[in-house]
């Protein structure tokens, strides 16, 4: 019972350094009980494969939970050890201290669970009128799980029993005059080691260099991006334990610099306590790279997600034969639709094309021959679209004519340089060469092109070269595309329903085409990037949670270590205003630094970002750049007020 009063009574006199602590506990309850109740509420029927993205949401809040909790405890800890000491040097043992932090974390535990459970479910039910308009999900009925409060119950018990291990460990390993000095202990001055310094600049060479010259594709990028990653994140702490070692004892031997009061106070408190700054500034640096990545790309995803439909469906409804003629393709339109909803043929759009893949290097020839049919090279493969120059006028494209043997060239965002294109023994001359156009299949197409033929002739003929080189011996149809406006129920009543689109059937119930609405392809993206927008979003704000963290807890222990210093310099003459300087000139190097360099290896991965969000089909340069600029706005403001906000813990405990 005494060891019950003594933890609780510690907790309400000591409730300043706690509440870091508790604070950061309880908003990571409250992120990931709201997530846990959102996957099980109905809208996450609706979703898809866009419900994965909030697990694996789950599954990195977690992880980064329990990171920034391990942190925060140990600092916590650190605060308490001439406190603990104490106890031990007038008789209690170290079992019985560690019993009182135990049931001090026993008590903190119940109150994040209790007081989490209702801020829970109070967010939750805002982020689900969040989340259901971001999916464009119809149904706002929003039921609260019990099953999610004990799912996040039990996580965090997991994350609490290890920092009841981490308690047990600090406290029996150490005597109590270590626990009682542990708080005063210094820190040594780092050595600044040259080579180590080099590597730094090597390591984050390297991972820009990486960045900047990829040009790959598929997941070949995705391979690219995790070793840049892996580069960058060496670099990062090498360069603040090493780097910023070496130049600041560098410019320490500048006697014209370094003898200046702002100066002298400055990097002489930077160098002797940069081992102990290095970790906390590579951790909010990337903090904020990873916030600055998970809310710019989820926003570049769902906006290009957004455009998609539009671009993909000029029209309600997408019909897709495949057929060997056009002819073909006339007729079953006018078998399946038309012959009940004659008014169609006024309002539709279609027509013919085929798909395959062309070498191309970006040169002045496409050779198409039996080699590059057989055995491409598919790091210049380009998914190439043949369609007769009259269909590409139909769509709303400018050409001049062209002749039997000319064709005409799109790149989408791209310019290309092609001058003409050997087919076995025939060679068409290149007359046009293009960078956009009007062509719905190109919109979600990775490493998409459109050739652009003079008739059907030359459509088939190409057809037929590519199907009698074919390694498999295989038939490739052309596509017959219609685009029209119908409703649902007249879709239904030509055939049946197959996942997310329709089979047109025959009289006979045969296979005809497939039919997509643009409604039900628009809520299916909706659902897939709504939710990797919201998880984005979610996550980038936990990050900038754990940047603040770090600060607080940075501004909190420097302050304290500073201000004996700061007193000392006082009384020997300087004054109050040259103190204040000498403090602003260290925490703007201290903290905006991280900005500057999270600033810096974002603005380098883009070039990778951008490649990995390609094969989601988003290709607007111009909307990912703007979507990047006002993110790195947004969050450098957030940053800022995060500083002042910190910054007067600083301030106040000086000025004590």
């Amino acid at each position: 019972m005494f060891y019950l009063k003594l933890a609780g009574q510690n907790i309400r006199k000591s409730m300043g350094v706690f509440a870091p602590f508790v604070l950061a506990s309880l908003v990571l309850f409250t992120l990931i009980c709201s997530m846990f109740l959102l996957m099980l509420s109905p809208v996450m029927k609706t979703m898809g494969t866009g419900a994965v993205s909030i697990g694996l949401g789950v599954i990195v809040l977690t992880i980064f939970s329990l990171i920034m909790e391990i942190y925060s405890f140990n600092f916590l800890m650190q605060q308490r050890t001439r406190e603990f000491g104490l106890y031990n040097m007038l008789g209690m043992n170290k079992k019985k201290v560690a019993l009182v932090a135990s049931i001090e974390l026993f008590f903190i535990f119940l109150l994040v669970i209790l007081l989490g459970s209702a801020l829970a479910g109070v967010f939750a039910n805002v982020l689900y009128l969040i989340f259901v308009n971001l999916t464009n999900y119809s149904d706002l009925h929003f039921s609260i799980s019990p099953l999610a409060f004990v799912m996040t119950a039990f996580l965090f018990a997991g994350i609490f029993f290890i920092l009841e291990l981490l308690a047990i460990r600090t406290i029996g390993k150490t005597s109590p005059l270590i626990l009682f000095r542990a708080s005063e202990k210094g820190e040594k001055e780092p050595r600044g080691n040259l080579l180590l310094a080099a590597l730094a600049v090597l390591s984050l060479g390297v991972g820009y260099y990486l960045s900047l010259s990829s040009q790959s594709e598929g997941l070949a990028v995705i391979y690219r991006f995790f070793i840049a990653v892996l580069f960058v994140i060496a670099g990062t702490y090498l360069f603040y334990i090493s780097f910023m070692t070496w130049y600041l004892k560098a410019r320490r031997k500048n006697k014209g610099y370094f003898y200046t009061p702002e100066h002298f106070i400055t990097t002489s408190q930077m160098i002797f306590r940069m081992k102990q700054h290095a970790t906390g500034l590579a951790n909010i640096t990337l903090l904020a790279v990873m916030a600055f990545v998970t809310i710019a790309t989820s926003t570049s995803l769902y906006t290009g997600m957004a455009n998609m439909a539009s671009g993909l469906y000029p029209k309600e409804t997408s019909i897709t034969y495949p057929v060997a003629n056009r002819s073909q393709g006339e007729m079953a339109f006018q078998q399946s639709v038309l012959s009940h909803f004659p008014e169609k043929a006024n309002d539709s759009l279609s027509y013919l094309t085929y798909q395959a893949g062309l070498v191309y290097d970006g040169g002045s020839e496409i050779v198409i021959s039996p080699e590059t049919i057989a055995n491409p090279d598919f790091s210049k493969m380009a998914y190439t679209y043949f369609i007769t120059q009259d269909d590409f006028r139909k769509l709303g494209n400018d050409l001049p004519e062209l002749a039997v043997n000319q064709v005409a060239f799109i790149r989408p965002s791209e310019m290309p340089s092609l001058e003409k294109v050997t087919l076995g023994d025939s060679t068409f001359e290149n007359v046009v060469n293009l960078d956009t156009a009007i062509f719905p299949d190109i919109t979600n197409t990775l490493n998409a092109a459109v050739m652009v033929v003079s008739d059907d002739s030359v459509l088939q003929t190409i057809r037929s070269y590519y199907e009698s080189n074919n390694p498999q011996g295989y038939q490739v149809s052309l596509d017959y595309r219609v685009f029209t406006d119908m409703t649902k129920e007249e879709v239904l009543s030509l055939g049946e329903q197959a996942g997310d689109m329709y089979h047109i059937l025959d009289e006979n119930g045969e296979y005809l085409g497939n039919v997509m609405q643009r409604t039900d392809f628009n809520n299916l993206l909706m659902g897939f990037t709504g939710g990797f927008l919201f998880t984005g979003f979610l996550l980038g704000i936990s990050f900038l949670l754990g940047a603040a963290l770090i600060i607080y807890y940075k501004q909190y222990s420097e302050g304290h270590e500073d201000k004996k210093s700061y007193k000392i310099l006082q009384e020997v003459g300087m004054s109050q205003q040259a103190v204040k300087k000498t403090i602003n000139s260290q925490t703007l190097l201290v903290f905006f630094m991280p900005l500057a360099m999270a600033t810096l290896h974002f603005v380098v991965a883009l070039v990778m970002l951008k490649q990995m969000l390609m094969m989601f089909g988003v290709v607007s340069s111009s909307m990912i750049y703007t979507v990047s600029g006002v993110t790195l706005l947004a969050v450098a403001l957030i940053y800022f007020v995060i500083y002042k906000w910190t910054s007067r813990t600083y301030y106040r405990i000086i000025e004590r």
